[in-house]
């Protein structure tokens, strides 16, 4: 819209109004205590009035010849890390504008790399020019007749809020204080974060520790327990069929005795792989102690669990033909099924599949057999 249009230029300036009127009510209300909450109102009505991205209001300090930043609007961190801290000598645009106590108007190739126009205006009291209010724009702003007026009387009201604060000196001490401290409890509840999420991690692995086994990773005996129990509980309440195996590692003695107790432990380890990684993930696989492993079958009955029985059988034996292994002739596990039945505790069906393990080693080992029916 063309800035000569009547129109555009009332709505201008009663954006420009009313900007002023809300930063003239904050300012009574809210700076006998605190001056900070005139500072970002003033720069987010400046943001609105003039339609820019993002604001600034920098303070002198002007024993170590700096301005810095005390508040922002949209900032963009970028901008917000490069004009934290400015030489008052110095060329960025708040530097000159409080330095030379007048507007700086920056736009197109003028601007600073990023931008596509700067507005900056003194922040001057009665007496004194104490800091500068930017405004800045990432596309060019559209030309504006009063724009530097409005923002000098912006720059203005704060200056004098400042003054009537008894905040000139001694307010950007106070504000750097206050900064530093902000930063330190940003820190340190970063730190808490991280604290709280490595003791959520050692939390899960406890937990993960006190129900496993530290040899193979598999559940150990007191959770294997506790799953079965769940699982005949679920079997009763839904009506479907439970399978238990009881595996033991042949011959585990002479694996020790020939080969080392390390080979030994890599054999319990191995057959433990095979194990969890050859049935599906609704099934548990357990070390019940010593060289012997339990899997409990979900919603499968004696027929497919002893299927599933000859399958991890022959998977140990001729996946165990490779150093060191071979030179026994590889590994070779024994295992008896059995089926929940009702009425039947979780006891009695490890009892089950327990007799029905002693029975394929009595005959000979390497062999599945199925708990007698009863």
């Amino acid at each position: 819209m063309a800035i000569d249009d009547p129109t555009w230029q009332v709505k201008s300036l009663r954006a420009q109004l009313q900007a002023l009127e809300r930063l003239s009510a904050a300012m009574i209300s809210a700076v006998e205590l605190n001056v900070r909450p005139v500072f970002e109102a003033a720069l987010e009505e400046a943001c609105q009035a003039l339609g820019a991205d993002m604001g600034a209001l920098h303070l002198g300090d002007e024993e170590r010849g700096l301005t810095r930043l005390v508040a922002g609007h949209q900032l963009d961190p970028l901008w917000a890390r490069a004009w934290q801290s400015l030489e008052l000598d110095g060329s960025a645009p708040p530097a000159q504008a409080q330095r030379q106590g007048r507007v700086l108007e920056l736009l197109g190739a003028d601007a600073p790399p990023g931008l596509e126009g700067v507005l900056c205006a003194p922040v001057r009291g009665a007496e004194l020019c104490v800091g500068a209010i930017s405004l800045l724009w990432l596309r060019k702003p559209a030309p504006h007749p009063d724009r530097a007026s409005f923002l000098t009387t912006l720059g203005h009201l704060v200056g004098l809020a400042i003054e009537h604060a008894g905040l000139v000196a001694e307010m950007v001490d106070n504000l750097e204080q206050v900064l530093l401290l902000k930063d330190k409890v940003e820190r340190r509840n970063s730190e808490l974060d991280e604290l709280n999420r490595k003791l959520s991690q050692a939390n899960r692995s406890l937990e993960q520790l006190s129900v496993t086994d530290g040899l193979t990773g598999l559940y150990n005996h007191r959770h294997l327990h506790q799953r079965l129990a769940e699982e005949v509980r679920r079997s009763r309440r839904q009506g479907q069929p439970v399978c238990l195996l009881m595996a033991d590692l042949d011959h585990f003695k002479r694996v020790n005795d020939h080969l080392g107790h390390q080979a030994g432990d890599e054999a319990l380890r191995l057959v433990a792989s095979w194990l969890s990684h050859s049935v599906r993930e609704v099934d548990t696989v357990g070390r019940y102690g010593g060289e012997e492993f339990v899997v409990v079958l979900s919603d499968c009955d004696l027929a497919n669990g002893l299927k599933v029985a000859e399958k991890l059988r022959s998977l140990v034996e001729t996946s165990s033909r490779r150093p060191p292994f071979d030179a026994l002739g590889g590994l070779t596990i024994s295992l008896g099924a059995a089926q929940l039945k009702p009425g039947m505790t979780p006891e009695e069906l490890i009892n089950a599949a327990d007799r029905a393990l002693y029975r394929a080693k009595q005959g000979g080992r390497n062999q599945v057999q199925a708990a007698d029916p009863a």
